[in-house]
């Protein structure tokens, strides 16, 4: 597999997490889990390589943070400097090589304002469509880290719904790129494509017809899944 001074960055923040015991409370979202696809993937191929600035970290709950860490002080001994936005009280890491953000589900009717994390002294950004990457986990283990990241299912689907929330450009035309790369890999696995269904079954109608819309324009085979369940 192969790496660069931008992912041996991201390697030495998830070891450190993970020796501090944050790691397991986080999961890691965004285009950098085409990595640890790939590198679990027996199939040279099956995923594209990834480029990306952003690590994106999602705090799926709070319950469980029994342990009182100063993550934004880890964070300042590998070189992350803070950037804070006044409007919404949220705190971004940045790194020569590397970004690094903290996120979380919105809930309800949601809230502009970052959402306080006080046991790792950080704020995440609220974001909507989230729970669909929090409800579905999968563990990797890489060079004797073991993190979570999505299922790739939920990845695809998330991917797909969030590139219809853009207004355009580059953002827009990675995320269907991933978006449609994962679902090939979906849809080539029976035990992926199963999954998929699982997910479908359990979203929201208001979901699901959202995900028809993009599905009929970029990935028509989809269809036929959301439509079965909407006709429930």
């Amino acid at each position: 597999m192969e790496r660069d001074a931008q992912f041996d960055v991201l390697l030495g923040l998830l070891q450190t997490f993970e020796r501090e015991g944050v790691l397991q409370h986080l999961m890691l979202i965004g285009s950098w889990c085409l990595f640890f696809y790939r590198s679990a993937s027996p199939k040279v191929g099956e995923f594209p390589a990834v480029r990306t600035l952003d690590a994106d970290f999602l705090i799926p709950h709070q319950r469980g943070l029994a342990r009182d860490v100063d993550v934004p002080s880890l964070l300042q001994e590998l070189g992350f400097v803070p950037t804070f936005y006044r409007s919404s009280q949220w705190v971004v890491y940045d790194h020569p090589e590397l970004r690094v953000e903290f996120l979380a589900p919105e809930l309800g009717r949601g809230s502009s304002e970052a959402q306080t994390v006080p046991k790792l002294h950080i704020k995440a950004q609220r974001l909507r469509y989230l729970q669909l990457l929090a409800d579905y986990p999968k563990r990797v283990t890489y060079q004797g880290v073991t993190l979570r990241i999505p299922e790739p299912s939920a990845f695809a689907l998330h991917k797909l719904i969030v590139s219809g929330r853009r207004t355009g450009g580059a953002k827009r035309r990675k995320d269907l790129e991933a978006a449609i790369a994962v679902l090939d890999y979906v849809y080539a696995h029976p035990r992926e494509l199963t999954m998929m269904r699982t997910i479908l079954h359990r979203l929201p109608k208001g979901w699901l017809k959202t995900l028809d819309g993009l599905a009929t324009t970029h990935y028509p085979v989809l269809t036929g899944d959301i439509r079965e369940r909407l006709r429930r």
